[in-house]
C-alpha cells in the first residue's frame, strides 16, 4: 500500500476517538469516543456521544455505573484525562458555537469548572504531570483532509506544556505531526511518550524531554508478531508505567479477518516486546492507571462499511494479564 493511501486509510482511524468530529459516526444509541482512568483504577472518564455532541461521564469500576460530569447543553467534549491526586478532570471541549476546542478543567464531583486554555488556538488532549504543577496538550493548525478517500480530521500537531494555572507556556516539538496520539508523561515528569507520524515518516513511538525540548531522544519502530505492516508498522495509545522505563501501547497485527490490535509492552532501553492480550479485533484507547495495576481500552464492533459504530470496555490486569468486560449502565 502506497503512503498516500495508507493514511488515507488508516490514518483515519488512528485519530478516531482521540478527536472525533461528531458528524463522523455514531450509532442511534451513541457510543463511548475516549476513555480515562483514575490514578487508583476505582473511576474511569469517557466521552459518550450522541448526534452532533458528546459529554464526559465517570463510571465506577465496581458497579459500572455512569454519571454525567458536566451540565453543557450542546457541542463535544472528549479526550479526558485525571490529575495525579484524582481530584480533578481536564478534557478538550469544542462549542457548536465556536471552530476552535479548547481545554476545561472540573473536579471529580462536578463543581468549579473553568476554561483553562485560550479561545485563540485549537487546544485538545490534555494530561497532567505526576506532580499537579504541569499540564502537556496538543495543538492542531489544521482540519481537513490531504487525501480524497480520507476522513477530515485534525492534522499539523505539535506539543506543549504549561503551568497548571496556564501560564509559562512552552514548546515541545516543532514537527508540525500529520497524525498524534495523546501524549503520556513518565512518572518523574521529564519526558512524554506518544506515537506520531509525518507526511513522509511512517508511525513511531517517540520520547520527547520536556525540560529540553526540541527532537526526541528517543525513535521507536518496535515490530511485534504478524505485524500489519513490517515497514509502516501501525501503533497507538503509549502509556508510561510506573518504573519510568517501560510502556503499554497498541500496535496492529494480522488478525482472522481484521487487524488485531492488542497490548504489547516494551522496554524503552532495549526495545523488547511482550504481548499482552491475543485477538483483539480492533480496539482503541488504551489508558492506565497511575499505580500500573490495570489499563483499559475498548473493542469494537464495525457496520458493513467497516467504520467502527460500537464498542465495549475491557479492563486489563497488567500482571496477571486477565482481561474483564466492564458491563456500563447510566450512558444516555
Amino acid at each position: 500500500m502506497n503512503t498516500t493511501n495508507r493514511k488515507g486509510l488508516i490514518g483515519g482511524l488512528f485519530l478516531l476517538l482521540l478527536f472525533l468530529p461528531a458528524s463522523y459516526a455514531g450509532t442511534s444509541a451513541g457510543q463511548i469516543r475516549s476513555v480515562a482512568i483514575s490514578p487508583d483504577g476505582k473511576l474511569i472518564a469517557v466521552d459518550f456521544g450522541k448526534g452532533n455532541s458528546s459529554f464526559i461521564y465517570e463510571i465506577s469500576v465496581d458497579t459500572g455505573v455512569a454519571t454525567r460530569l458536566t451540565d453543557a447543553k450542546d457541542g463535544e467534549e472528549s479526550s479526558p484525562s485525571f490529575s495525579a491526586d484524582g481530584k480533578q478532570i481536564a478534557f478538550t471541549y469544542w462549542p457548536s458555537s465556536d471552530p476552535r476546542s479548547r481545554i476545561v478543567i472540573v473536579n471529580v464531583d462536578g463543581s468549579n469548572l473553568r476554561q483553562w486554555s485560550p479561545t485563540g488556538s485549537n487546544d485538545a488532549s490534555p494530561v497532567f504531570s505526576p506532580d499537579n504543577k504541569t499540564i502537556v496538550f496538543s495543538r492542531f493548525g489544521f482540519f481537513g483532509s490531504y487525501s480524497p478517500i480520507a476522513q477530515p480530521h485534525p492534522h499539523e500537531w505539535n506539543f506543549y506544556a504549561a503551568d497548571l494555572d496556564g501560564g509559562n507556556v512552552r514548546q515541545i516539538t516543532n514537527e508540525s505531526f500529520y497524525l498524534a496520539s495523546a501524549p503520556s508523561v513518565s512518572p518523574d515528569g521529564k519526558n512524554m511518550v506518544v506515537v506520531v507520524e509525518g507526511l513522509e515518516t511512517s508511525e513511531h513511538i517517540a520520547v520527547y524531554s520536556l525540560d529540553q525540548p526540541g527532537k526526541p531522544i528517543l525513535w521507536l519502530q518496535p515490530h511485534v508478531p504478524h505485524e500489519a505492516d513490517h515497514k509502516d508498522p501501525i501503533y497507538n495509545c503509549p502509556n508510561y508505567i510506573p518504573d519510568g522505563k517501560s510502556v503499554l501501547f497498541m500496535a496492529a497485527s494480522n488478525g482472522r479477518r481484521v487487524f488485531d490490535y492488542d497490548v504489547y509492552r516494551m522496554e524503552l532501553a532495549t526495545g523488547s516486546v511482550a504481548r499482552l492480550t491475543m485477538g483483539n479485533g480492533y480496539a482503541t484507547d488504551l489508558r492506565v492507571s497511575a499505580d500500573g495495576k490495570t489499563a483499559v481500552f475498548q473493542k469494537w464492533q464495525a457496520d458493513w462499511r467497516h467504520i467502527p459504530v460500537q464498542s465495549k470496555l475491557y479492563l486489563l490486569d497488567v500482571q496477571s494479564r486477565k482481561l474483564t468486560p466492564l458491563v456500563v449502565t447510566g450512558l444516555n
